[in-house]
């Protein structure tokens, strides 16, 4: 992953966006040396986005389901769904 300033990204775009097509790379913006954003080529966003909506359905589901089974149950029932590159799916989809 690059870290660029958000003035080198200003004055670059095409040319990192060229590295992000062209060799997946991940760009970090920064101001001041703080992270403020990353782009990602879409494939990679769309892994991060659909993991990103299970674990907080999971969370929410967890929550409703708290007294029905415990964290280690939930998280042994929801295994294999955890990893990125698995078909994200909601946790209400499982017949329970």
């Amino acid at each position: 992953m690059l870290a660029v300033s958000v003035g080198e990204v200003k004055n670059k775009l095409s040319y990192f966006l060229h590295l992000i097509e062209s060799q997946k790379e991940s760009i970090q913006i920064t101001r001041h040396g703080k992270p403020i954003a990353f782009i990602t080529d879409k494939e990679t966003n769309d892994k991060f986005s659909k993991q990103a909506l299970f674990s907080t359905s999971l969370e929410e589901w967890r929550n409703k389901y708290s007294h029905l089974f415990s964290n280690e149950e939930i998280d042994r029932i929801f295994e294999r769904d955890r990893t990125i590159d698995s078909d994200i799916r909601h946790p209400e989809d499982f017949a329970i």
